[in-house]
């Protein structure tokens, strides 16, 4: 029984710990200016700052799928690794692009914020950014 108690609170231990290293995870990656502490989007990020969005959507918002806990954090562990590659061996390409499964959770964000005014109309397949792509970032 003594034996079951330790194995019982070290698995507590860990998934506290566990939980409290995720929570800090988000809290320093989260928010807008930590993505663009170290990125190469500076005027996308000004464009940003001045939109309509700022108030109510910053990076990790869209750029990062809010479906789960679970989801986000594979989704900012994996960019994570990919944008350190990118910028200390890799290369940054210029202009950067979605990729595929970013391009996903973007649009699924898009819906996620605007879905009541999305219900309104026909996408006929068309993305959201085929007629907002200024929005946010102006280009």
């Amino acid at each position: 029984m003594q034996k079951r108690l330790k194995i019982l609170l070290f698995a507590l231990g860990v998934v506290v710990f566990a939980a409290v290293a995720v929570k800090g995870l988000f809290a320093v990656t989260g928010p807008s200016e930590f993505c663009v502490s170290c990125h190469t989007m500076k005027s996308q990020y000004r464009n940003w700052s001045h939109s309509a969005h700022r108030n109510w959507a910053g990076c990790s918002d869209c750029h990062v799928p809010q479906e789960s806990v679970a989801a986000k954090l594979v989704a900012k562990t994996r960019d994570g690794i990919s944008h350190v590659y990118a910028y200390t061996i890799g290369g940054v390409p210029d202009p950067i692009r979605l990729k595929p499964r970013s391009r996903k959770t973007v649009m699924n964000n898009c819906i996620r914020c605007h879905g009541q005014l999305v219900e309104k109309i026909s996408m006929d397949g068309r993305k959201c950014w085929d007629c907002h792509r200024g929005t946010p970032h102006g280009y």
